[in-house]
């Protein structure tokens, strides 16, 4: 698979794969994180799913799909392989231990997908702040974040200013510092502690469902 892949670089903001595009190659990101945007037709985007450098964009090729159902963004600049789904789908069928890792991966999306829909509906500004941060840190492994107001504006689905207040209120509490396109987490644990419960219950998920 390897042998057919193509090494590539996404510039944050650039598209990956448009909504209702044929899945004719998928991406194993080895930095940065990608994420899954959905449009409304008033032109207000939502985030529905990131993934790093443990997952897969493009994995429901393997599941029946034909197209992607969201708009493929790069949140974080990110380097990994571009591959032809062909050739996913012949290592797929080919490798057993490739194709339990790929559908945990794919269990694992769904799940985050849920959760954030959830997530969404319940939970108030700050707390989908807090869990969108601890999320693209811990896919991107980094602490320093290249993140502006309006990218997280579009992950927890809110306004612009709605962001600004909680990033002030995160800042003068301790637990982030940032200054114009960058968010630095500075408390990890204080972070935790204003993020929603979905953080927790994901990744508890994630841990009694890892392939051994």
């Amino acid at each position: 698979m390897l042998a057919e892949s193509q090494m590539i670089v996404v510039r944050p903001g650039q598209t990956f794969a448009a909504a209702g595009e044929l899945i004719l190659s998928v991406f194993f990101p080895l930095s940065g994180v990608m994420y899954y945007v959905s449009e409304m037709t008033t032109g207000q985007q939502v985030s529905v799913a990131a993934v790093g450098n443990d997952g897969l964009v493009g994995a429901a090729a393997l599941v029946g799909m034909a197209r992607y159902a969201y708009r493929v963004m790069a949140l974080l600049e990110c380097e990994g392989y571009r591959v032809p789904v062909d050739s996913l789908r012949r290592t797929f069928q080919a490798r057993d231990g490739f194709r339990s890792a790929a559908l945990a991966d794919i269990g694992r999306q769904w799940n985050e997908v849920a959760s954030l829909l959830a997530c969404s509906r319940v939970h108030p500004h700050r707390e989908r702040v807090a869990r969108w941060l601890l999320m693209t840190m811990d896919k991107s492994r980094q602490a320093s974040l290249r993140l502006t107001h309006e990218d997280l504006a579009r992950m927890v689905g809110g306004a612009r200013h709605a962001v600004t207040v909680v990033l002030h209120e995160l800042r003068r509490e301790g637990a982030i510092a940032h200054s114009r396109g960058r968010i630095e987490v500075v408390d990890r644990g204080l972070l935790l502690q204003h993020a929603c419960e979905c953080h927790a219950t994901i990744e508890k998920a994630h841990r009694h469902n890892r392939i051994r």
